[in-house]
């Protein structure tokens, strides 16, 4: 279980650096953490921490974790819900959170789930730092590939072609052109960034894989508490 302490704050330096995959704006980390490391990362992690970001409480670098849920993606009772974190850079604080169900009216898939905790994720950062001139960046993180691609390079692409694509009709295109258009119009730079998700071992107590085991784990509860009786 991870705990947190007084500061709710852990050691940044143990976080290596970034290594590009692929010729997508999206990365992983590579990280090489020890036990001693591990250890002090468990004990300084801050996961239930509610604050409001003000004029007092200024980043330059911002991070946003979405994660969807759909357990029984592609059968007929499948259900889907989405989940969404804020977490500060200057000692990776969970500053606020999202959850939500897909409404039933709407397909109930996981690319649905995961583009919705990107859209709801774009949002929230609109909504908190549209006003803070000293944001310069906020940081996405999800680990569908598929959400990731749709926001940062199929969409555009799709976008200058007049929401057209070779070979068939765009899925979930009412979620799409949202966030492509959101996206372009902030007022601060957004990075999509993918990450392997469920990293296990020592991974999951370091950035970013400790947030993506906590917004998955929110967007479960959401689907728990909308779905079961």
């Amino acid at each position: 279980m991870i705990r947190e302490n007084k500061e709710g704050q852990y050691n940044k330096s143990l976080v290596k650096p970034l290594r590009r995959t692929g010729p997508l704006d999206a990365y992983i980390y590579k990280q090489g953490a020890n036990e001693e490391d591990v250890k002090e990362i468990k004990n300084n992690v801050v996961i239930d921490n509610h604050l409001t970001v003000s004029e007092e409480k200024k980043e330059t670098i911002m991070h946003i974790f979405t994660d969807g849920a759909c357990p029984n993606n592609g059968k007929r009772n499948a259900n889907a819900a989405w989940g969404c974190l804020l977490v500060s850079d200057d000692g990776y604080i969970v500053l606020d959170r999202l959850s939500g169900a897909i409404p039933l009216s709407e397909s109930q898939t996981n690319q649905r789930a995961e583009l919705t905790a990107l859209l709801r994720g774009v949002e929230l950062a609109e909504k908190q730092f549209g006003k803070l001139n000293d944001v310069k960046k906020v940081q996405v993180w999800s680990d569908s590939e598929y959400s990731i691609n749709c926001a940062s390079v199929w969409g555009p692409k799709w976008k200058s072609r007049g929401w057209k694509k070779q070979g068939g009709e765009i899925q979930h295109l009412d979620l799409i052109k949202v966030l492509v258009d959101k996206t372009l119009a902030l007022g601060f730079k957004i990075e999509y960034r993918w990450l392997k998700g469920h990293k296990g071992g020592e991974s999951q107590y370091a950035f970013p894989w400790m947030f993506n085991h906590q917004v998955d784990a929110l967007a479960n509860s959401a689907l728990r508490a909308c779905f079961t009786s």
